[in-house]
């Protein structure tokens, strides 16, 4: 098993290596494809227009992406490494790293939430969805177990909560269609075969 050290600056490297590429991707205008690809990086289209999230306590799930994630990795690494380097313990290096860590998670979500807020200035409508096919981002299962779904609406890719009717759990990558609107940020989905 790798040493604490190891682990940082593996953690640095593949984090910063994922935000590199996601950042030149930005920069030649790929964003839009390489979240239809598998990653929606953030929308934020469950944002109301006040900026609040009606339907889940599912917070952290909300924070989660790759962009977020990459960013956590790599501040976790960063400063793993660094306090291990300057003579810290073990345990405080991964207390200080683990900080950084979800400080970075967290700022990045809130910075992307931010730039959404800006750029959809709430002019996407939830209930264009209705009848669109969608595929799952995170799975969702049956009752009131949420997951999430990316769909193309009003010329950009979406990212919504959803809920689905469905016997079964609905796995990453299958497609859906909506069926209802729930409320300002969540959906019900169907599997497209049977809907």
């Amino acid at each position: 098993m790798p040493d604490l050290p190891t682990i940082y600056l593996y953690s640095a490297i593949g984090g910063g290596v994922v935000l590199a590429i996601q950042l030149g991707m930005m920069l030649l205008g790929m964003d839009d494809t390489f979240a239809e690809g598998g990653d929606t990086g953030f929308d934020f289209s469950d944002a109301d227009a006040d900026g609040g999230n009606e339907s889940s306590g599912l917070w952290l799930l909300e924070m989660i992406s790759l962009r977020t994630v990459s960013a956590a990795a790599t501040l976790f690494g960063i400063v793993g490494w660094s306090a291990m380097s300057a003579g810290q313990s073990a345990g405080a290096s991964l207390a200080f790293a683990g900080l950084a860590g979800y400080a970075a998670l967290y700022f990045v979500y809130w910075l992307f939430k931010q730039v959404f807020r800006l750029e959809a200035s709430g002019n996407a409508n939830i209930q264009n969805a209705v009848g669109l096919p969608a595929q799952v981002y995170v799975p969702i299962g049956p009752g009131d177990a949420a997951g999430k779904v990316t769909l193309k609406m009003q010329g950009r890719t979406m990212e919504y909560q959803a809920l689905t009717s469905a016997a079964s759990r609905l796995a990453t990558g299958e497609q859906v269609v909506v069926t209802e609107v729930v409320s300002s940020d969540t959906l019900r989905v169907a599997p497209a075969s049977t809907s």
